[in-house]
């Protein structure tokens, strides 16, 4: 494990796309990425997808949503 610091980023590109979110839509993330972090350091992995099979299903969810 390391222990760099992370120093704030301050661009300000990220800072104006955070102004975009509704309060409901940061509460929506902020929660997701507690919920994260939780899962995280209670060491539960999360499910990973092979590149053909994420390939796969988002062609096919293309293919329905345009069909």
């Amino acid at each position: 494990m390391s222990n760099t610091l992370i120093e704030p980023f301050e661009d300000a590109d990220v800072l104006e796309m955070q102004d975009d979110l509704t309060s409901e839509e940061r509460a929506y993330w902020e929660d997701s990425i507690k919920r994260d972090m939780r899962e995280i350091a209670e060491g539960k992995q999360h499910e990973h997808y092979p590149i053909e099979d994420l390939r796969t299903h988002m062609l096919g969810s293309l293919s329905k949503q345009y069909a």
